[in-house]
């Protein structure tokens, strides 16, 4: 296996963050691979924090839908979904 370069560096940093923000970032030009590493990392934990509470804010919506009446699960994600996404045929 090669060792990263600070090329390989500077993609996957500009790769997270995109992920996590949308956008690419801006990179100062003296950063070297410690630079990369550590806000590398720190990216790395925001995105796993972020998806954590989108999962925990799901999982909490589910079981509202569940308490305002749906009979199982499944029934719930299709709730969720028709109230995020309605379409013409569910308004009539």
């Amino acid at each position: 296996m090669r060792k990263a370069t600070l090329a390989d560096m500077a993609q996957a940093y500009s790769d997270t963050f995109k992920d996590l923000h949308g956008v690419r970032p801006f990179v100062p030009s003296w950063w070297g691979m410690d630079e990369y590493s550590d806000n590398l990392q720190n990216l790395q934990a925001s995105l796993r924090r972020e998806l954590r509470e989108e999962r925990d804010a799901h999982n909490a919506a589910i079981l509202a839908v569940l308490d305002a009446g749906a009979p199982d699960t499944a029934t719930a994600e299709r709730w969720l979904k028709e109230s995020m996404f309605p379409r013409e045929e569910y308004l009539v």
